[in-house]
């Protein structure tokens, strides 16, 4: 018989993340994100990439501020003239002003930045700072 190592709070983790779902996807929750935009950050030995699904937002919609510990993500998404004037059966999507702050997991140099838009994916790459080496010598005791 083998031993599994048990876990005292493991199953507490499991249900704060399902509440933490269930509080997001509400509708109409004051939790809900509303029309900001959805991410993925990960980092490579080099760089912190953050990819943002923002369909249907134009380049000139679209805004990016970074600094050393956060991007920021703010656009507009406008709904189609199309509509104006007709009779809608159902509306889904989400349309209006909309903000995110996202930190970043290290600190990143961000005057080196890079952005590309396509097939409403925004991807921002940002090369990672170096750790800094201690800098030091002995000291002898006397």
């Amino acid at each position: 018989m083998s031993l599994i190592p048990w876990q005292a709070f493991g199953d507490f983790d499991n249900i704060g993340r399902g509440i933490d779902s269930f509080l997001e996807n509400t509708p109409f929750s004051i939790f809900n994100r509303g029309n900001s935009p959805r991410v993925d950050v990960y980092q490579t030995e080099q760089e912190v990439i953050v990819k943002a699904e923002i369909p249907g937002v134009s380049k000139e919609d679209l805004h990016v501020y970074i600094d050393e510990n956060s991007l920021r993500l703010s656009g507009q998404m406008k709904r189609d003239e199309q509509y104006k004037d007709e009779h809608i059966y159902r509306t889904e999507r989400v349309y209006g002003s909309f903000s995110r702050v996202i930190p970043f997991p290290v600190e990143v140099k961000s005057e080196q930045a890079k952005a590309e838009y396509r097939e409403g994916i925004l991807t921002i790459s940002v090369p990672k700072v170096e750790p800094t080496k201690l800098k030091g010598r002995r000291i002898d005791i006397q």
